[in-house]
């Protein structure tokens, strides 16, 4: 019996250093790693995490990269733009150029050139501002207002003179002796209806699209 009695004691105090040892140790904190992993794999949003931070900036250097490319893709196309007119300037100034100099073996009938070909290069640097002026009109008002019509007109005005000036130089060809000089007028002139074409097709295209009042602009210009 007393044997009984001191194997329940012993138990029972066994039972009571080990409640008093579990309830003494000390408690340990998640590690900051694992929470915020578990956070993000779980889908909740951590404020101020090094994901959502690396995150941000990622998207930051997205947009960056879109405007800066969008920025170099309008850079490049004015680009473009400003070389063609170039180029058509240069090709219309070298037409001009050598049928002055053609003018100046012909005699009488050399001043009638020489002047259709000063008037040439006057038009042409006419018409590209007329064209630059066009082309400037955002979409947002040509949406609302059309293109510019007023200097539309203005260089189908301006075409119209070049192509009488052209049929002019065509039955003056004709009235020149030496061949050479014919068919380097006949150049020449071929040149002057390219220039011409090139600048109906871009007053056509200036006029596509739908506005919403584009319709009396077109009756006031």
């Amino acid at each position: 019996m007393k044997k009984t009695l001191l194997a329940v004691s012993l138990l029972t105090l066994g039972m009571a250093f080990q409640a008093q040892a579990a309830n003494t140790a000390p408690k340990q904190s998640p590690k900051p790693e694992q929470t915020t992993a578990v956070q993000v794999e779980s889908g909740q949003t951590v404020k101020g995490s090094p994901v959502q931070e690396q995150t941000k900036v990622m998207n930051q250097g997205e947009v960056t990269q879109v405007q800066t490319q969008n920025g170099v893709e309008n850079v490049a196309g004015k680009g473009n733009a400003n070389g063609t007119a170039t180029q058509k300037r240069s090709m219309v100034a070298n037409a001009v150029q050598a049928m002055l100099q053609l003018a100046d073996r012909n005699g009488g009938i050399g001043q009638q050139v020489k002047t259709i070909a000063q008037n040439q290069n006057q038009n042409q640097v006419k018409l590209e501002k007329n064209i630059e002026k066009i082309e400037s009109r955002g979409a947002v008002a040509k949406f609302f207002v059309g293109p510019n019509y007023g200097e539309i007109k203005d260089s189908q005005k301006t075409l119209e003179q070049n192509r009488e000036q052209i049929r002019q130089l065509n039955q003056i060809k004709t009235q020149l002796s030496n061949e050479g000089d014919q068919q380097q007028l006949t150049e020449q002139i071929k040149i002057l209806e390219q220039a011409n074409q090139e600048i109906e097709s871009v007053l056509q295209n200036a006029q596509e699209g739908v506005s919403l009042f584009g319709w009396l602009n077109k009756l006031l210009s």
